[in-house]
């Protein structure tokens, strides 16, 4: 799950550099900087999805989710870049790291029973698409979290 360092996405705006346009419009070269930034963290999304050994069917469901869902691209963008969570997007009350930790508890057990290697493309890839469908029907996954999860939600952090 290697980044390769390019960040051309990132824009300049100090106070939303991972955000959608700021509503001044945008120049012929931000838009080009934004098409060019998409394809990039498409790509990469390719890459994880072949090393977690996803179908080209649920890459292109997680990339139109990912689209679709707002702040999930950010959270994206943001782990390309840095290699970390950025947590700012929430669903009744999780972020990311929360779901990443969940999604840990899950792992450890199919691993466990099959014993596989730790897949961590994979992880990211359905942490992120659990968000996805998280935000679509919270209740379910909100429920799940609570029952399955290890992380201490008096004190949550990325």
């Amino acid at each position: 799950m290697e980044n390769n360092g390019n960040n051309q996405y990132r824009k300049n705006n100090e106070n939303d550099q991972y955000g959608e346009n700021n509503g001044n419009g945008s120049s012929a070269r931000e838009q080009e900087r934004l098409r060019q930034a998409l394809t990039e963290l498409k790509t990469w999304a390719g890459e994880l999805s072949r090393e977690a050994g996803w179908s080209r069917e649920r890459l292109e469901e997680f990339w139109k989710g990912l689209c679709e869902t707002e702040g999930m691209l950010r959270e994206f963008a943001y782990y390309h870049d840095t290699g970390e969570l950025l947590c700012e997007k929430q669903v009744a009350g999780y972020t990311v790291a929360d779901i990443t930790a969940w999604q840990v508890d899950h792992f450890k057990a199919y691993m466990d029973r099959e014993s596989l290697r730790y897949n961590s493309a994979g992880l990211l890839l359905s942490s992120l698409e659990t968000m996805i469908k998280m935000e679509k029907e919270p209740a379910g996954y909100v429920e799940k979290l609570r029952q399955e999860s290890g992380t201490d939600r008096e004190n949550p952090q990325c």
